[in-house]
């Protein structure tokens, strides 16, 4: 219990935590067969909360100059190599994604990347490194993974 419930705050949004405690509610109430339902119930009712969310999966596109990572302590090489105008930081394009990206998206949201991309190399600013940030991505299907792919 305290590992699956109280241990895992932190883990979930809001919406996914309370469907955990929906679960353990309705398991100690009315018992396992009941949690069962229970959760499936939260989990569907969770995933279409996430994805009318975020409809569109494109969240952004930067180059990596408004996106700075400080984590890293660069040798100074490395630091000219990113603030060099010609292959450092503002030739770095990052296009984020957000919510689920499923079947039913991803057509479009490729056609937006090549959009994007395309707009990019007609401006003569044509990037050398594109980078797709999946970090606020919340789940991905089989046949999105492979149109990306």
């Amino acid at each position: 219990f305290i590992e699956g419930v109280v241990e895992s705050y932190h883990d979930y949004d809001r919406l996914e935590y309370s469907g955990i405690w929906l679960i353990t509610v309705v398991m100690i109430t009315f018992g396992m067969d009941a949690a069962l339902v229970a959760g499936i119930i939260a989990a569907l009712s969770t995933y279409a909360v996430q994805s009318i969310t975020y409809q569109y999966p494109i969240r952004g596109a930067m180059t990596a100059t408004r996106l700075r990572s400080s984590a890293w302590n660069r040798s100074f090489e490395a630091q000219e190599i990113l603030m060099d105008k010609m292959k450092g930081r503002q030739r770095i394009y990052v296009i984020q994604m957000q919510g689920h990206i499923f079947f039913g998206n991803v057509t479009t949201m490729t056609d937006e990347i090549k959009r994007k991309l395309k707009e990019k190399c007609n401006a003569d600013d044509k990037p050398i490194v594109v980078i797709l940030d999946f970090s606020r991505v919340l789940g991905i299907d089989s046949s999105a993974a492979q149109t990306i792919a």
